[in-house]
């Protein structure tokens, strides 16, 4: 039995409470003379395990039992926002607040840029009294505005509104266990539309870069495009233009890495990144692929974790799934 895999794209861009993703490796940085900054610690085989099975357990609500492998994994070279903060929100449940703030400040460190689900967040209620929380949130909160700030404000929030409901449309089919024709017929439809909006946007504006309409829509344009299946010409023009954007620092390598890949396996070649999945008899692994022995050197020079990293964490979710089912 075979089933493509529908990539949830938005892969990290909205944190929750124990949010199961692989840990995130460490994306480039700039250093100054001034200030240097010091290498990321390369992460060890029982580091990475201990940080999947700390989110499997916190999941389940066994944050006694998650937290002590939180705090391995970190001392394993497991570093990442949303380690730190499930970890975070697995110390203050517990009652463990001073230990909840650390980890917090870690995740701040890291680059949490959540405000929105940091402020409403129900795990984190038993540290919002202490101090330095404070300050925290405001940190938080300042990251995530730089993430908004954009020359063209109406067209980010046009490029907002469009990736919500694209996830909207994902969501409700994945909640159907991807058996719902209308759910189905929903997402195209969605993913067609915007396809020919974004179509038009492009070719009046341009490839709309992080200084024309910040990160966070920026990013939804790509997804806009991950999407546009239905074009795999139009996936195509648009990637040697994300290319360029990458090139002048407006633009992620990890998601020129899935552009990449989505072009090639829609177009009948064998992908380079193994970032599209599907099921074969139960189990997920990669579509065809080249060189498959380098893979994980080319996923490293672009920021991703390794191949089998990535699969558990589709494991993950798809044992997380089928545990929600009623």
């Amino acid at each position: 039995m075979r089933r493509i895999i529908v990539l949830l794209a938005a892969l990290n861009l909205v944190a929750c409470a124990h949010g199961g993703g692989a840990p995130e490796p460490a994306a480039p940085e700039s250093a100054t003379a001034a200030a240097p900054v010091a290498p990321k610690p390369v992460a060890t085989p029982e580091a990475t395990k201990a940080a999947a099975e700390a989110d499997g357990l916190a999941r389940k609500g066994d944050n006694a039992g998650a937290l002590p492998l939180y705090r391995s994994a970190w001392m394993g070279g497991v570093r990442g926002k949303y380690i730190a903060y499930n970890a975070a929100c697995a110390a203050s449940l517990l009652g463990e607040r001073e230990e909840a703030l650390v980890w917090l400040e870690r995740a701040v460190e890291e680059g949490y840029d959540n405000a929105k689900h940091l402020q409403k967040d129900p795990d984190l209620g038993n540290i919002r009294s202490l101090p330095g929380y404070a300050a925290l949130e405001q940190r938080v909160i300042a990251a995530e505005a730089k993430q908004y700030e954009a020359a063209d404000p109406a067209l980010r929030d046009e490029l907002l509104k469009r990736m919500e409901e694209d996830q909207q449309a994902r969501n409700a089919l994945i909640a159907s266990n991807f058996k719902d024709e209308a759910a189905k017929a929903r997402m195209m439809e969605v993913d067609a539309r915007n396809t020919r909006w974004l179509k038009g946007v492009i070719a009046e504006r341009g490839w709309p870069g992080s200084a024309l309409v910040g990160t966070r829509a920026s990013f939804a344009a790509w997804l806009l495009v991950q999407h546009a299946d239905q074009d795999v010409a139009f996936q195509s023009e648009v990637l040697p233009m994300l290319e360029a954007a990458v090139a002048r620092g407006e633009g992620s390598a990890k998601d020129l890495a899935y552009l990449t890949d989505r072009v090639l396996v829609n177009t009948g070649k064998p992908q380079r990144y193994a970032t599209q999945l599907e099921e074969v008899n139960g189990r997920m692994v990669p579509k065809a692929l080249e060189d498959p022995e380098k893979v994980n050197e080319r996923r490293a020079a672009v920021g991703l974790g390794t191949l089998e990293e990535y699969i558990a964490s589709f494991e993950r979710m798809k044992a997380a799934a089928t545990q929600q089912k009623p």
